[in-house]
């Protein structure tokens, strides 16, 4: 059986002064499979992801993409935690999810993730 996949997207249009910190809840079990960020300028701040219970859990300071090229992260060691080399992270139905674009007073424009997760 094939598992639905579907994405998540974070914008913050103009220029950042601070950090912009995003949640929401899993609305079902589901996996992170990967993210791509980037910003308009030439100026890179960072991302953390993670559960309420650990904000940072999932990646800890994955560098933005500058000038419009993107940042990836695609493979099991591209994400932090105790099982990162052997499978993807994962969310529990009801479990919140934080998604933190931190700035560091570099003054990223128009940083965007997304997100993708597949359901179970």
């Amino acid at each position: 059986m094939a598992q639905r996949v579907f994405t998540m997207t974070f914008q913050v249009t103009g220029t950042l002064a601070a950090n912009h910190e995003f949640t929401f809840k899993a609305p079902f079990d589901m996996q992170l499979i990967h993210v791509s960020m980037s910003n308009t300028s030439a100026n890179a701040g960072t991302l953390d992801i993670g559960l309420s219970t650990d904000t940072d859990g999932w990646k800890d300071g994955a560098t933005f993409g500058v000038s419009k090229a993107c940042t990836e992260l695609a493979a099991f060691s591209d994400f932090d935690g105790p099982v990162a080399d052997s499978q993807f992270p994962t969310a529990d139905n009801g479990d919140v999810i934080h998604v933190i674009i931190k700035d560091h007073a570099s003054h990223m424009q128009d940083p965007c993730v997304v997100l993708t997760f597949t359901e179970g």
